[in-house]
């Protein structure tokens, strides 16, 4: 039972590294992979100190409406 309790706990943070290090522009398995190394709690704890990498604009959510044209 304690060790489906620390999985679970693992699986949280390594869901929380990913989604930080995606919303910074940053390598999400790379900082995973860094959590498994160091300690889940320290990386993430370090990626939330970082700013973020200037990256792609994401696109807006509201996609334009492409007209088809009859002929």
């Amino acid at each position: 039972m304690e060790i489906l309790i620390f999985i679970i706990i693992y699986a949280v943070f390594f869901y929380a590294i990913f989604k930080l290090a995606k919303s910074k522009n940053r390598e999400p398995g790379g900082w995973m992979l860094a959590s498994i190394i160091v300690s889940p709690l320290i990386t993430l704890i370090i990626l939330a100190v970082m700013q973020a990498l200037p990256g792609k604009k994401r696109p807006s959510a509201k996609r334009k409406k492409i007209s088809k044209k009859t002929t």
